[in-house]
């Protein structure tokens, strides 16, 4: 696995939105580790994705650390035209960056809800469409989007957050049978909860349920482990995935353990 990936990420140009911690900084970690020709980092706060470069391995290729929120479509695409004035297209955009909210829909505000989706949702697809018509035009190139398994259930007290990730899902799902014969392919990747500091906010108020909860590390094998994939939608773990059609299958058991492991622990 690791000559073919290093045999097809040689020389190659990638982006990695949210790469300042958590999933991110892990996903740009195992990608330093091949041949690129550029690694093109996007966070809002520079000074953390500058210390990501610095802990990464020696390396012998470009890192290009720019501050950019997604949220914004005119920062994305100040950032945009300046990747594409500076190289002209990117091989693999990973859209990971994401944030997410805890609370009723009542006691929650219009502007609350209206960050979760502007990052998570429409932050991919500002990127997804700046870069998606170089990759057209060249017949080549890669979009994964880190979702969730949220992305299949509504979780009470996240309703913000899984909308915004349903919404990821269909808009990918769409746009894969778009792409078909394009030789741009497109991923999304489905984990469970992670451990990360994505939860380490007053929203969520340490009352998450961390027990089965990944390291960040597993789901960005599973972002490599994409690229050689003839899966659209991987879940990380695997078995995770099962969940879906179950849920279609006995919707009623669903409900019942979606509400014993999560109502209880935010009331």
């Amino acid at each position: 696995m690791v000559k073919i990936l290093t045999d097809l990420l040689e020389n190659k140009i990638v982006l990695i939105t949210g790469a300042s911690s958590g999933i991110g900084r892990c996903i740009a970690n195992d990608f330093s580790q091949f041949g690129l020709k550029s690694l093109i980092l996007i966070a809002r706060n520079i000074d953390r994705l500058n210390e990501s470069v610095l802990s990464m391995k020696e390396r012998d290729f470009e890192i290009l650390t720019l501050s950019c929120d997604v949220s914004k479509k005119e920062e994305v695409k100040r950032v945009g035209d300046l990747i594409l004035e500076r190289y002209g297209y990117i091989d693999v955009l990973v859209n990971n960056a994401g944030i997410g909210i805890f609370g009723k829909v009542e006691k929650t505000s219009i502007e609350e809800i209206e960050k979760v989706s502007f990052t998570n949702y429409f932050g991919m697809i500002y990127f997804t469409k700046i870069f998606l018509d170089s990759m057209i035009r060249r017949n080549s190139g890669h979009i994964i989007n880190v979702a969730s398994l949220a992305s299949s259930f509504g979780i009470p007290g996240m309703a913000a957050y899984c909308g915004s990730k349903f919404a990821m899902l269909g808009f990918s799902e769409s746009l894969h049978r778009e792409l078909r014969k394009t030789g741009v392919k497109i991923s999304v990747i489905s984990p469970i909860g992670v451990k990360t500091n994505f939860f380490n906010n007053e929203y969520f108020n340490n009352k998450t349920p961390m027990k089965y909860m990944l390291n960040p590390e597993t789901v960005s094998k599973a972002v490599l482990n994409s690229l050689t994939s003839d899966s659209f939608q991987i879940f990380v773990p695997t078995l995770a995935g099962l969940s879906v059609p179950f849920k279609g299958w006995f919707p009623a058991i669903i409900d019942s353990i979606i509400e014993s492991q999560f109502r209880k622990n935010f009331g």
